[in-house]
């Protein structure tokens, strides 16, 4: 089954109906922040290569603001204390990390050709097809900070997407361009069918029970308890 707004238009209406819980804001901080987790993994890989392209810029500020979002995410979101939701998420966000593994096999994205721009191909369908935003109900306020989070990741992946396309256009790659097209191809159907699932967990969410929430504060170092 393909990826189609059908999916979106079901998990925004149950949004809509529920309001951004505790447990939907949990389900969606443990799938986007794996996505962009997953991308910080490939885009750090390259961090640690000793040598500096043109392409370092800006694989280079993509790494770090995927961090940035984890980690914004994180602090952002009201966690649920409903654990069943933590064991579901393992199995959406596992389709995710089996791609970045995949690429892991011997001998690895540092020595072939084909897996190094197959890693890039996965970020950018990260970017590219994982958009949360479209799922923000007409009306919602815009001033919660969770909400403020999605919008921001949305405008800045959108940004980053058009360093991804000129790094899978013009990069330095041996590979004849009908294989390039067919690994773009590939990892964009991966997502897609990861996303798809991630959309149809949210559209079959009822409303919350009474579980409790938690943030996660701030810890200054140096600081006594």
């Amino acid at each position: 089954m393909s990826l189609t707004q059908e999916h979106y238009d079901k998990a925004r209406a149950v949004i809509a109906a529920h309001g951004f819980g505790a447990d939907m804001q949990t389900r969606i901080s443990l799938f986007l922040g794996a996505a962009k987790s997953v991308n910080a993994a490939i885009l750090g890989a390259v961090e640690l290569q000793p040598q500096v392209t043109v392409a370092f810029p800006f694989v280079h500020g993509q790494y770090f603001r995927e961090v940035e979002f984890a980690a914004l995410l994180a602090r952002v979101t009201r966690w649920s204390a409903n654990w069943p939701i933590y064991v579901q998420s393992i199995r959406l966000t596992a389709q995710l990390w089996t791609q970045w593994w995949q690429l892991q096999l011997p001998p690895g994205a540092a020595l072939s050709g084909r897996a190094a721009y197959s890693a890039l191909a996965l970020g950018h369908a990260l970017l590219a097809r994982v958009r949360t935003a479209p799922l923000i109900p007409e009306g919602t306020n815009e001033m919660d900070p969770f909400v403020a989070a999605l919008r921001r990741i949305e405008q800045e992946s959108g940004r980053m997407i058009q360093a991804q396309i000129r790094l899978l256009k013009d990069g330095a790659s041996e590979l004849p361009l009908d294989e390039r097209e067919e690994i773009i191809k590939d990892m964009q159907e991966a997502v897609d069918e990861a996303f798809r699932c991630f959309l149809e967990w949210l559209a079959s969410s009822t409303a919350e029970q009474d579980f409790p929430s938690f943030s996660i504060p701030w810890v200054r170092l140096g600081s006594r308890q």
